[in-house]
């Protein structure tokens, strides 16, 4: 696979499953460089879930993660960052007792 080609981010089969719920079942897309993509969903759909896999904040179940063609299975967000990949939190009030 040559560079112009090959994905920034590829899941194949993700999947994660909680106590009495399976968030992600066999998740698999690419995202191409210059590609922009949002994922959409009700309550509850494993969009956060999804999104925390691959940030590793959530090891899945099964699957495979690549990261501009190199296999990639953060197990803690700093690895991830590291790999030049972040998160966007819901809520901005993660730190409500210090100042700015």
């Amino acid at each position: 696979m040559t560079s112009s080609t090959q994905p920034l981010l590829s899941l194949e089969g993700l999947t994660k499953a909680y106590p009495g719920v399976v968030a992600n079942s066999n998740v698999s897309f690419r995202i191409q460089p210059g590609e922009v993509h949002a994922l959409l969903g009700e309550n509850g759909a494993g969009k956060s879930t999804l999104v925390k896999m691959i940030y590793g904040l959530v090891k899945p179940d099964t699957g495979a993660m690549h990261l501009m063609g190199e296999p990639s299975a953060p197990h803690e967000p700093s690895e991830a960052r590291r790999r030049g990949v972040a998160m966007v939190f819901q809520h901005f009030s993660l730190f409500e007792a210090l100042d700015v």
